[in-house]
């Protein structure tokens, strides 16, 4: 008989994705690590609810999918066959020797408080929904002129360069009720991007302390950076409808929850050449970086 695993959400995992069978390694509270096998398992309790672990899914080679670990009552391993995942005791079924890995992950975000709102420090990077659902990565710019859904890219299609921008969303994403912020945290509002602008004095011309210093992401001149808020806006680019991505190093677009018109969406944009912070009104099918505010 083997052992059911007890585990807590206190502990963090990676996988070795080199291994040919599933392996699942746990990362435990006082650094050390262990090492299973998927296949030597029972089950997996879901002990502690926290909500700063994430897990994901890999299998059938390509495909993923994400369940949020404060939603899972438990993972069984059936007949060395299944692995059911009940969510508020409704089963989810996979094949267990289709699974690659599993992996749990971190989700706190580095966050900074400017005025009385704690914003990330760092572009959104999901490809969730906070249901688990996946958003869908649009590679190619016909999808993004057509498309009225919820999509997302990394620059020129770049994993290396989302890695340091994170990803460019359109607007649909941030509409979807199935919430695209991380739990504890909420899509800013043009209100919140004003007040923003007010703490740090008003007008247009305070860009400057909130865009990262220096000419490692911003092109020169990167007119007046001097990040003093601890902001460290990147200059992330952005995506037209129907056109490829353009202005990496140049510029930046923070989307907002706030509808201008039926067709169109706030967005608050820094650039390189000058100083300026503003919002303004765009296309729903532009794509944006994001920049999250904590929850109250």
């Amino acid at each position: 008989m083997k052992t059911p695993l007890i585990l807590t959400l206190l502990l963090l995992a990676a996988i070795n994705m080199q291994a040919q069978a599933p392996i699942m390694k746990v990362y435990l509270a006082d650094g050390s690590s262990k090492q299973y096998k998927l296949a030597d398992i029972d089950s997996l309790t879901f002990s502690n609810k926290t909500e700063k672990s994430q897990m994901q899914i890999f299998y059938s080679q390509t495909n993923t999918a994400y369940y949020p670990p404060y939603l899972i009552d438990k993972i069984v391993i059936e007949n060395s066959y299944f692995l059911t995942i009940y969510i508020s005791g409704y089963p989810k079924y996979y094949i267990l020797k289709e699974i690659d890995s599993i992996i749990f992950y971190p989700t706190e975000y580095p966050a900074i408080t400017i005025g009385n709102l704690v914003w990330m420090s760092r572009n959104l990077d999901v490809d969730h929904y906070r249901n688990g659902d996946s958003i869908p990565e649009a590679r190619d710019s016909a999808t993004w002129s057509n498309d009225t859904n919820g999509i997302w890219c990394y620059y020129n299609n770049s994993d290396s360069l989302g890695k340091i921008y994170g990803k460019l969303y359109n607007w649909f994403t941030v509409d979807d009720k199935r919430g695209l912020a991380p739990k504890g945290w909420h899509i800013p509002r043009h209100e919140e991007f004003l007040a923003l602008r007010d703490y740090l004095g008003g007008g247009l011309n305070i860009g400057g302390g909130l865009k990262e210093s220096g000419k490692i992401h911003w092109k020169s001149p990167n007119r007046g950076a001097t990040n003093e808020t601890g902001f460290s806006a990147f200059p992330s680019g952005q995506r037209w409808g129907g056109q490829p991505t353009e202005g990496l190093g140049i510029i930046c677009r923070y989307l907002v929850s706030t509808e201008c018109e039926t067709k169109w969406a706030w967005n608050w944009c820094l650039s390189s050449t000058d100083i300026m912070f503003f919002g303004d009104g765009f296309s729903k099918k532009v794509g944006c970086a994001i920049r999250c505010i904590k929850d109250k």
